[in-house]
């Protein structure tokens, strides 16, 4: 062979024979070559498995905090082969309800406990103790399921503290490997992280749906205040159209009945005059007493305070009228009907104006008592009326002419279900008293 011609490699002196080894992991001398590429190529692909359990478990956060803890079990225990694997927690629960403790078994069933076992708090006590991996067998008292295991526990911590342990039983006498305790470290360290981010989407979940409940109730009371704000203008609004009409037509009304009651008091009872004078009289009563309804159903929509309402037709009366009337009202107010409520008023009102113009008197009471269920109406005069025959005349109910707000009276009362009787007062005059039970319906149709 000529000097330039190449000469067959040869093996090189002083060439590390680890140095293959370190490069592909595995021996590179021919007897066991091909089965240590099987072994390490056989861990390779379990270990990527073991990944693809982890990253699956790890990503379980948004199903909840408890779905994390049994994808976490479930991918150890697969990972190791293991008996059984557990997630213990030490005393925060992320959101896991009373469960203290994860356990997948080999049957492949998950089992959550309120209390771990004796043997398990120990160890997570020893586990937290450390701060590291904890390798532990039945030969140091470790034993659980009932059946000796080897255990490897890792903590498992969650921003500076540590919420708990993940431990795993392997078969007796299983040797471990420092790879599978790195990943049951690593698992254990990364659960930790999964679970705090679980418990934060849960409770992120829960404030979400809160505020969209407060959200909802928000707008619900927004529209009750618009409708509100709505329902006050007209309120406010009927009340000065009712302002009006009792400052103005009423009050004219109110005189013109005045002054034709002081017409037919001068007139002479065959003067063809009178019954001209009686009409327009009944005709301005009429117009009053429909005023009035209107003024009713338009002030606060007809729920106006009674006590209120019968100052204000007091002082009706007493300006057309030299009579003195003093209101005195006993007991708390109770709710009542409106028509009720309607009802007493004109009572009040026709019985105050029959003093005026028949009684020839001076001073009248009204008196407003409220008691469980009833409420009662008194109006008292110190005239020179005959209680026996008013009240022949009311329960007739035929006025005679010069008593026609008896007839109104005892029609209001028989339509709210009341009752209604004169009796005569102590020192001179005549007392009306009226009683109605809360609540009666009024038809005054």
């Amino acid at each position: 062979m000529s000097a330039g011609s190449a000469s067959p490699p040869t093996e090189r002196s002083g060439v590390d024979p680890l140095a293959l080894e370190r490069l592909i992991g595995v021996r590179s001398s021919k007897p066991s070559f091909y089965a240590a590429w099987r072994d390490k190529s056989a861990r390779l692909d379990h270990t990527i498995e073991t990944l693809e359990r982890i990253s699956s478990a790890l990503c379980a956060a948004p199903a909840g905090p408890v779905a994390v803890c049994d994808a976490v079990v479930e991918a150890a225990a697969r990972h190791f082969d293991a008996r059984w694997a557990a997630m213990v927690f030490s005393g925060e629960d992320f959101g896991v309800g009373t469960a203290r403790m994860f356990v997948h078994t080999s049957d492949g069933v998950i089992q959550r406990w309120a209390v771990p076992p004796q043997m398990i708090a120990r160890l997570t006590e020893q586990t937290l103790a450390v701060k590291g991996p904890v390798l532990a067998d039945r030969d140091e008292g470790f034993e659980f399921g009932g059946e000796p295991a080897v255990i490897v526990a890792a903590p498992m911590p969650v921003h500076g503290r540590q919420a708990g342990i993940l431990v795993v039983g392997l078969p007796d006498g299983v040797e471990v490997a420092p790879s599978d305790v790195s990943i049951l470290v690593t698992l254990a360290n990364h659960a930790g992280v999964a679970l705090h981010n679980a418990a934060l989407f849960q409770e992120n979940g829960r404030r979400s749906a809160e505020l969209e409940r407060r959200s909802s109730e928000l707008e619900g009371t927004l529209r009750r205040l618009e409708q509100a704000g709505r329902r006050q203008l007209l309120s406010e609004e009927r009340n000065r159209i009712a302002r009006e009409l009792h400052d103005s037509v009423a009050q004219h009304l109110l005189t013109i009945g005045m002054n034709l009651e002081w017409c037919r008091r001068h007139e002479s009872t065959s003067s063809p005059v009178l019954e001209r004078v009686l009409a327009a009289q009944a005709l301005a009563r009429s117009a009053v007493d429909e005023i009035r309804e209107v003024i009713f159903e338009l002030s606060s929509d007809g729920q106006i305070e009674l006590p209120r309402a019968l100052r204000d037709v007091i002082e009706d009366v007493e300006a057309g009228t030299r009579l003195q009337i003093g209101l005195r009202v006993y007991g708390a107010t109770q709710p009542m009907a409106a028509t009720t409520q309607h009802a007493l008023l004109q009572i009040a009102r026709e019985a105050l104006f029959n003093v005026a113009r028949h009684a020839r008197a001076h001073h009248a009471w009204v008196t407003l008592r409220w008691r469980p269920q009833v409420v009662s109406l008194a109006v008292a005069d110190d005239g020179s009326g005959n209680h026996r025959k008013l009240q022949h005349q009311l329960f007739m109910s035929r006025p005679d002419g010069d008593h026609l707000g008896l007839a109104g009276i005892a029609e209001r009362v028989r339509g709210v279900g009341g009752a209604s009787w004169f009796e005569g007062r102590r020192g001179g005059g005549v007392k009306l008293r009226v009683e109605v039970p809360l609540g009666a319906a009024v038809d005054l149709d």
